[in-house]
């Protein structure tokens, strides 16, 4: 597989290019001569290479960053921060079967099967690597490397992340990365205009999530760093007005106390938004809104479909699709998906965000999904 470099600074000099501050991977190689991609397909030819510290920096000759003077062949800058050798090659990292170890975790077979037609794909034990050890099966991959599975905490994803690179597999996103979306407040600020208003707390108590609805009314949504209980919509999640001091202490608790060790980072307390409603689910019974899972790559929308109605005609409008492209555009990760919503007004609002290697697909289906990872970087796919 090709050889990667993630980008970790960059900077210009006048009449001769740019500078990528690189990581310098053991696996990858690199000499002048050699053409770059970024993950939007933008050339970038190495017209010289240099060991670069920074006046702040104490590092040692071997973890030094490459400095790659570029040319830059199509007249843009890198979009992402990943420059690997060929574009194409891209593998993927699945969950193994509990039971079995050389067959896929049973809920991520259909994307297994449509991510081999495209990509190479190999396995791991999640369970083995609860205790820190990482098992491999099926192919042997390197390189640029997408996890498809299920959400891990963010220190069991840095083991993984180091475990991997060790063996010449760079996964997309790095564990600060990983943090940033996985995790509400590493990405609130930098979209709270067009977000829920949010206060969080980061002991996990009923005691320090009461001291935050101080001052507060309305109705709010109460969650954890990542997830709330929004099937038990009623009894752990929804409270209609949280100045009711006796109810927004029963829904408190009645959460925290249900995700129990579960609980990711403190509770968040959310200003709930009147959506466009398109009826309830069919199995809680919680409302479901017009809403939207957006998927995306590298600074780039690849796909986007309804969250919860299969086979259903969306649209947006001009407006609306320049909202969506400028939101993703500040992302800081190169795999993220964001999900959005139609308040009553119409207007969109930014739901949540993820890491997009442990997001669902929700509607969208496999083949559509893994096609996605090759358009023209031009291409905006929106599931019909």
């Amino acid at each position: 597989m090709g050889d990667v470099f993630r980008i970790l600074y960059r900077f210009k000099i006048t009449g001769r290019g740019t500078v990528y501050g690189v990581k310098n991977h053991a696996h990858s190689i690199v000499r002048i001569g050699d053409i770059f991609y970024d993950l939007q397909n933008n050339r970038f030819k190495v017209t010289g290479i240099e060991l670069l510290r920074r006046f702040t920096e104490r590092t040692d000759f071997e973890n030094m960053p490459l400095g790659l003077l570029c040319e830059l062949l199509d007249g843009v800058e890198a979009e992402g921060n990943m420059l690997v050798r060929s574009p194409e090659d891209v593998s993927f990292i699945f969950c193994s079967h509990p039971l079995n170890s050389k067959r896929v975790d049973e809920d991520y077979e259909e994307e297994f099967q449509a991510a081999g037609l495209e990509h190479a794909c190999a396995l791991f034990s999640y369970e083995d690597l609860e205790t820190g050890k990482l098992s491999l099966y099926g192919e042997d991959i390197s390189g640029l490397t997408i996890y498809r599975g299920w959400m891990m905490k963010p220190d069991m994803y840095r083991l993984f992340y180091e475990k991997l690179e060790a063996k010449g597999m760079i996964l997309i996103n790095t564990p600060d990365e990983y943090e940033r979306y996985h995790m509400l407040p590493g990405w609130y600020d930098d979209f709270k205009e067009d977000t829920a208003g949010s206060v969080w707390e980061d002991r996990g108590t009923v005691d320090s999530a009461l001291l935050l609805t101080r001052g507060l009314e309305g109705p709010y949504i109460v969650k954890d760093y990542v997830k709330s209980r929004k099937h038990e919509w009623y009894d752990a999640c929804f409270i209609n007005n949280i100045a009711d001091e006796a109810n927004a202490e029963r829904i408190i608790r009645n959460f925290v106390q249900r995700q129990d060790s579960d609980l990711a980072g403190g509770v968040v307390l959310r200003k709930f938004e009147k959506l466009k409603p398109i009826g309830f689910h069919e199995k809680s019974g919680m409302p479901i809104s017009e809403e939207y899972r957006v998927f995306a790559f590298a600074g780039r929308v690849i796909i986007i479909d309804d969250y919860w109605q299969a086979d259903r005609n969306i649209s947006f409008t001009d407006e609306e699709r320049l909202w969506i492209e400028t939101s993703v555009k500040k992302l800081k990760s190169n795999f993220v998906t964001m999900d959005i919503a139609r308040r009553e007004d119409g207007s969109l609002i930014i739901m949540e965000f993820g890491d997009g290697q442990v997001s669902g697909l929700q509607q969208i289906k496999p083949p559509d999904f893994y096609r996605a990872f090759k358009p023209e970087p031009s291409e905006l796919v929106v599931k019909d």
